[in-house]
Formats: structure tokens, C-alpha cells, sequence
């Protein structure tokens, strides 16, 4: 008889969805990979077609599984991008494109709801009021899709939507369903006073069953796509960033994961529900146990955005040596030292998050003069959001009592050697890189790995397939300049300056 010593986690992000076969000690052994379109139908609207999902996880898990013996997967588990929701009718068909998490459309929303109860749905769902969860785009689609609204038989989120197309249930985790801003935290159950005030009822949402536990097996349809054997057990998943903390191995104080990818979301870990005015509060991967994080919305997206709208020059140059832009910027960004000019950057090209909460929040550049480079600009992409993640952490450490000993870097921003050594010397903490990146992927794996048997629980999964490749410590002399700036105009700036950026932006809004 075959051994079922392999796990496939699967990773349904917002560019792409990545498969990858892991062994119990969290070695990559294949792995696959497929985009999925964004569109922009609208300035601040982001959506994706729901079917896509699946299409682009099918084409990763197929890539994957060619690779491998195929009898020796013995689960799957899945993370997503949070609060992505797609709306669906009777024969369950979606009405619409799905919503995603970056989509900035309910401004107007996330204020009403404010005003409905804006201490109350924070102290139930552990999330105050803001624009990417999942409740104001519901009441977005109620007030200007009225038609459709009412035709909703199930509203999906991603982990949702593919355990219905992979097993036929209806079924979600409290980790998947958790940033819909529905969920009450303690009683782990959808919350009825919290329905009430979107509009929406119980039934139009999917069962909830815990991380881990085996929530459904792969259907023969389903296994006639995804090139898998019928019958594979499908474990409860979790968020992106709950697997990503998973995967880093938070599982106790003094560790916090800091995944830099499109959004920058910073986990530590909690036995106990907490809320507070720095941080949100997400369910654990592990059973029962919870997850205050920091989030920023707009994290290597600036860097993109950057390149993209204003790198012509260094595209140029990245073409003449055959070198991607990325180096090209970064190897510039580098010879910049302490002491000459520079930019001072506030990252809130998407809104600012915790603990400001402010949508009308937008990006803010200081210093600007003649001997300004593009690579001065890059640089302090980099540093303002390695500013603003300190000035969460320390928000959080007073909340939550809990002094933060090591960052576990993850993500594609994590690749950046000069990134790793600007956290490091900002925030003034050791910087840990794991072995594998695709610590979100391996969160996944950890959870089918715990549903397939490989280990007693979900805690004995983080334990056992992950650990630590590097660590970058602060450089004195980097952090001393830092401090300086941070203490006498980064945490002053947004205070000072928030009323005029707020008006400024409703009257350049329509």
C-alpha cells in the first residue's frame, strides 16, 4: 500500500493561485501556478470573476500533481485572499464578479455602519469599521444593486466558493469566514445582531467548521479536472494572513509574521479574544486560538505602482544588462546612505488602516527637492512602510502586553535584501527569514497535513514543517538615524496634517 506522506496546499491569492505538494517536513517537492485576471471596471473598484478562482486553481494543482506519485497526497488544504466575497443565486451561478478585499468603492458605507455601531461590530467581529472587509461591500451591493441583492441565495467567500466546486459542500472555517465582518469572534458563529445591520440572514451563508478538521473529499467531477484521485480529504482552511502566521510558526508570544506582499499584514498570536483600537482580530488557524494583525492595504502594490507609472529610465537599463528593474531600482536605492537628502513617505495609497481607520486617508511625500532621484523615491516606499509597521507595533505591544522579540519576514518584498535590512534597522528588531518564502502555501499544507493524519494537531504541524534559514539584526548606526526621524516627524506627520488630507480628499472625490 502507497504511504499518503504528501499534503497539497493551496494558495487562491489575488493574482494568482499556487499549488504546492509538500512532504511532512515541509520540503517543496512540486509545485504549479496560474493568474487570475484583475479587473477595474471603475476607479477604487476591484473585482474578479469568481469562476476564475477555480479555472486558475484547477491549471495549478493539474501543474502540481504531474510531478508527484499521485497516491501519495493524502489532503489538501487551501488559504485565499480575505474578504473577497462573490454573490450567488439558487442554482448557484454567481450574479455578479466577485468583490475583492482591495476594492475601495464603499466609502459611504463604512461610515453608515459607524453609526449603526461602530464599538459594537468591533467588539463582536474583532474589526472595526473599514473598507476592505466584506459587510460594507454587502451593503454596497443592498443599496445600489437592489435587484440583485435580493436574488442572493449564498454569499461565498473564496475558501467558500472552491471547497463547494472541489467537494460539492457548502461549507466554510472560522479563519475564511472571520474577515467578512460577520462573525462573532467568542461564540464562533455567525453573528445575528451584526446580519441585521447589513440586511442580510443567516441562511444566505455557508456552515462553519473549524481549521483542519476534514470538511469535505474530492468529488469525481471534481477529480476529473484537477488530475486527483476521487475521495482526497479537503481540510477547513484559513485566510491568507492566518496561514502565512501558521506557516512562520506563531504559535506564541514574542513572534509576530510580517508578510510583505500586495498588502503588508503583520500577526501575532493570542490564546485568549482580544480587541483593541491598534490592531484587528482574526481567528487562529490553530483551533480556538486568535490572531491580532496589523495591515496596511497598500504594501508592494507602491513599489509596482511606482515602477510601473515611472521606471521608463530603469526599465531601459534593467534591458540593456539583462537585469530585471526590480535589481535596477534596488541596487540604486542601496547607495543611498544616512545623512543625504531624502524622501519621507506616508504609504496610505489605499487608506490608512489601524489605528487611524481613516478612508479618506491618501499618500503623502516630504522632502522633495532638485537633487531628488527616482531611486530616493523607491527607497522611501520602502522605509515609509517600514515606518508605519513600527508605529503599529508599538501600538500593539502596549495593547496587547505582549514585546515583540522577532519578525518572521514573508512574502515577495521579503526576496529584497535591502527591504530586510530597512525593517530590521526601522523597527529595531531581528528579522528572521525562514526557509521557504511560500510561507502562506505552507500554512495550507500544514493544515491538510494535520486533517491527513501526519501529525496530532494543527500546533504539531507549525512545529514540525517550518523553521528559520537567516537572521538580520539592526545595524546601530542606520537605527540611530531612524529613530530620529520616526520619533521627531513620522508618528507627528499624519496627527498634524490628517484634517487637511481628509478634505482634500473629499473635494477631489466625486
Amino acid at each position: 500500500m502507497v504511504k499518503k506522506d504528501y499534503v497539497i496546499g493551496i494558495d487562491c491569492s489575488t493574482s494568482a493561485s499556487k499549488a504546492i505538494v509538500w512532504d511532512k517536513d515541509g520540503n517543496c517537492i512540486a509545485e504549479g501556478r496560474s493568474e487570475i485576471p484583475l479587473l477595474v471596471p471603475k476607479p477604487e473598484w476591484a473585482e474578479q470573476e469568481a469562476g476564475k478562482w477555480w479555472d486558475a486553481t484547477v491549471r495549478a494543482v493539474e501543474t502540481a500533481v504531474q510531478q508527484v506519485e499521485k497516491k501519495r497526497i493524502g489532503a489538501i488544504g487551501i488559504t485565499h485572499q480575505r474578504e473577497s466575497f462573490v454573490p450567488l443565486d439558487k442554482n448557484m451561478k454567481p450574479l455578479r464578479n466577485g468583490i475583492l478585499w482591495l476594492d475601495t468603492r464603499a466609502t459611504s458605507q463604512v461610515e453608515k455602519l459607524k453609526t449603526l455601531g461602530a464599538e459594537k461590530v468591533h467588539r463582536k467581529t474583532g474589526l472595526y469599521p473599514n473598507l476592505y472587509t466584506s459587510n460594507v461591500k454587502i451593503m454596497w451591493i443592498r443599496e445600489n444593486e437592489p435587484r440583485l441583492f435580493e436574488s442572493v441565495y449564498k454569499y461565498m467567500d473564496v475558501f467558500a466558493f472552491l471547497t463547494w466546486k472541489m467537494t460539492g459542500r457548502m461549507v466554510t472555517s472560522w479563519p475564511s469566514a472571520d474577515p467578512m465582518g460577520l462573525l462573532n469572534m467568542e461564540d464562533l458563529c455567525w453573528d445575528d445582531e451584526i446580519l441585521k445591520m447589513i440586511g442580510v440572514k443567516e441562511e444566505q451563508f455557508c456552515e462553519l467548521a473549524q481549521p483542519g478538521e476534514i470538511v469535505g473529499t474530492v468529488t469525481k467531477e471534481a477529480s476529473a479536472v484537477l488530475g486527483l484521485p476521487e475521495g482526497i480529504p479537503l481540510a477547513g482552511g484559513g485566510g491568507d494572513g492566518q496561514c502565512a502566521a501558521l506557516g512562520a510558526v506563531v504559535v506564541e508570544g514574542g513572534r509576530a509574521s510580517l508578510n510583505m506582499g500586495t498588502a503588508v499584514v503583520s500577526e501575532l498570536y493570542s490564546e485568549k479574544y482580544v480587541t483593541g483600537d491598534t490592531y484587528r482580530t482574526m481567528c487562529g488557524c490553530v483551533p480556538r486560538t486568535y490572531v491580532p494583525e496589523s495591515i496596511m492595504a497598500a504594501g508592494t502594490f507602491i513599489l509596482n505602482w511606482y515602477m510601473e507609472e515611472f521606471g521608463d529610465r530603469e526599465r531601459e537599463q534593467g534591458r540593456a544588462g539583462n537585469i530585471p528593474v526590480t535589481k535596477v531600482f534596488e541596487d540604486l536605492a542601496s547607495e543611498i546612505v544616512p545623512g543625504e537628502p531624502r524622501l519621507l513617505m506616508l504609504p496610505y495609497l489605499k487608506g490608512a488602516s489601524a489605528p487611524s481607520w481613516d478612508p479618506f486617508a491618501k499618500g503623502v511625500v516630504l522632502g522633495l527637492c532638485e537633487s531628488t532621484t527616482s531611486a530616493h523615491f523607491y527607497r522611501s516606499i520602502m522605509e515609509g512602510i517600514a515606518f508605519e509597521q513600527k508605529y503599529q507595533y508599538e501600538k500593539m505591544e502596549i495593547s496587547l502586553n505582549n514585546k515583540i522579540e522577532e519578525i518572521v519576514l514573508l512574502g515577495g518584498g521579503a526576496k529584497s535584501h535591502l527591504w530586510r535590512q530597512i525593517m530590521a534597522d526601522i523597527t529595531g528588531i531581528p528579522v528572521l527569514i525562514p526557509p521557504s518564502l511560500e510561507t502562506t502555501c505552507l500554512g495550507a499544507g500544514m493544515l491538510a497535513a494535520s486533517a491527513a493524519g501526519l501529525y496530532t494537531s494543527v500546533l504539531e504541524a507549525s512545529k514540525g514543517m517550518s523553521g528559520v534559514s537567516g537572521t538580520i539584526f539592526p545595524i546601530d548606526k542606520n537605527r540611530g538615524f531612524y529613530t530620529k526621524i520616526y520619533e521627531k516627524v513620522y508618528k507627528q506627520l499624519f496627527p498634524r496634517i490628517r484634517e487637511l488630507v481628509d478634505e482634500f480628499t473629499k473635494l477631489t472625490t466625486r
